[in-house]
């Protein structure tokens, strides 16, 4: 009876001792499972294949390469004023009289740099020169005028239609003119943006002096520029192309 009772006994802390190791094993691997790491006893049901965390590397962002500006228009332009016997190249210092409502000058862009040019049948000599160029239909004109003011205040205003040309009011009044498209009999006057068509070529800007003309401190600097496409334009609205024709205007 007593060796019965201590073979019992000796089961039973085998017993014991077999579940301690188990229950080891068991949250031992509960541990590695966690940590994706091989479990040391394979059973509880189903074999464990630990997983293996891919790590995808984030590619550096693409840079963005905007494209270098070139200009490939050729046109040669000039600034003419009428003599009163002819169109006459601007290339000396222009001087004029600022005073309010007084008309500084009329300034004729023209395709060409020829010192002289008739001044009578101006559409078709105009369209004679522009068509010596292979981007003739795209070719449209502009202008800017910089100067500075009393305080210091830098002016520069880029002028392609008469919506731009209103803002260079009270400073100087600005007017533009389409030569090219006159229609015959109807009187000459400056293009208001109702008449602005995409054929509409402002060949000329005249410059009256207007009521705060006097707090211009600088000598007027007038370009005449050619333009066909938007590219032609910095980020500011400034032309940035090779056609143009500049001159400055003083008073006197």
């Amino acid at each position: 009876m007593l060796m019965k009772k201590k073979t019992i006994i000796i089961l039973l802390i085998i017993i014991l001792i077999l579940l301690g190791i188990l229950a080891s094993i068991y949250f031992i691997d509960q541990n590695r499972m966690k940590n994706n790491e091989p479990v040391l006893f394979s059973t509880w049901g189903k074999d464990y294949t630990p997983v293996k965390e891919t790590i995808v590397e984030e590619e550096p962002p693409i840079e963005k390469i905007e494209p270098k500006y070139v200009d490939n228009n050729t046109v040669k332009l000039g600034i003419y004023v009428d003599n009163g016997y002819n169109l006459e190249l601007v290339t000396q210092d222009y001087y004029c009289d600022w005073s309010p409502e007084n008309v500084m000058g009329l300034f004729y862009a023209v395709p060409t740099q020829e010192e002289t040019l008739p001044n009578t049948d101006f559409d078709t000599m105009w369209k004679n020169y522009i068509n010596e160029y292979p981007n003739a239909k795209d070719c449209r004109i502009g202008y800017s005028l910089e100067f500075t003011l009393n305080d210091g205040t830098e002016m520069y205003y880029t002028i392609l239609n008469p919506d731009d040309a209103y803002y260079t009011f009270p400073k100087v009044m600005s007017f533009l003119y389409d030569d090219v498209n006159l229609v015959p009999g109807k009187a000459y006057y400056h293009i208001t943006q109702d008449v602005m068509y995409d054929y509409t070529i402002c060949s000329s800007i005249k410059l009256v002096g207007d009521v705060d003309t006097y707090t211009i401190a600088s000598d007027i600097k007038l370009t005449a520029f050619c333009f066909d496409s938007e590219d032609d334009f910095d980020e500011n609205g400034h032309y940035r192309g090779n056609s143009f024709y500049t001159i400055t205007i003083k008073q006197y």
